[in-house]
């Protein structure tokens, strides 16, 4: 580990030992990312079908990049969004999305996240107990790709990400008890709860029609259910969705 991972390690250990507010707990986050060069970065949690991404985000990045963004729809047809929960690994923009592979919307974000000067970027899933919960992204000019680089804000983001939701969320009601639901189920119930079709998740999740059905099959068994009405009341009475 080099001098400057371990340094800026210790910095964040100690900036983030007891965050009094979400303010404290971005501010250590962004003197993480100008300590190792980065020039922006963001944090937002996965949306459901029904929630608007926008109020799920904190970010630095640069100005407009966000508002057009969001006004053109853009997380659902993102490359790097898409990779990242098919793989569940952090991702080095250049390495894993090849600009001359994309075409349409895909290459158009890509593109213009270029034009706002995000020539390269690094985004990292954040997991919860019930599967993907979000995401961390850096971008810029210069990319953190050492390994020990990635790993250091892997375990930034993670901690961070933690943090936010002891802030945010109240206690998970007991009802949870062993329940074991992998992210492949927790993506399948997110959706099948927002009233898509196993066809539709199929293609959101890049899942066959017979696959997605059996996350559903499996996820009634859990849950002691025998239809889909009941599998969703019962996933929001046990806090598997907000």
């Amino acid at each position: 580990m080099s001098a400057l991972v371990s340094d800026v390690l210790y910095e964040f250990l100690v900036g983030c030992e007891e965050p009094a507010d979400l303010q404290q707990i971005f501010g250590t986050m962004e003197k993480v990312s100008h300590q190792l060069g980065i020039d922006y970065f963001a944090m937002a949690f996965l949306p459901l079908a029904h929630e608007r991404l926008d109020s799920l985000v904190w970010q630095r990045w640069p100005d407009g990049w966000l508002n057009r963004y969001l006004q053109n729809n853009y997380f659902h047809a993102d490359p790097v969004v898409s990779l990242v929960r098919a793989t569940a690994r952090p991702s080095v923009w250049s390495q894993s999305v090849r600009a001359g592979h994309l075409s349409g919307r895909p290459k158009r974000i890509m593109d213009e996240a270029r034009d706002f000067g995000m020539l390269d970027g690094l985004t990292i899933p954040l997991h919860s107990r019930s599967g993907l919960a979000g995401l961390f992204s850096v971008a810029g000019r210069r990319v953190p790709v050492a390994a020990s680089e990635v790993a250091l804000l892997q375990f930034v983001a993670e901690t961070t990400h933690r943090r936010i939701m002891d802030l945010n969320t109240p206690p998970e009601p007991c009802l949870r008890d062993d329940l074991q639901i992998t992210r492949s189920e927790s993506e399948c119930l997110t959706l099948c709860a927002a009233g898509k079709t196993d066809r539709e998740i199929g293609s959101i999740t890049f899942r066959s029609q017979r696959t997605v059905q059996q996350h559903i099959r499996n996820l009634q068994q859990k849950l002691g259910v025998s239809n889909r009405a009941q599998l969703i009341a019962e996933s929001f009475r046990r806090g598997l969705q907000r």
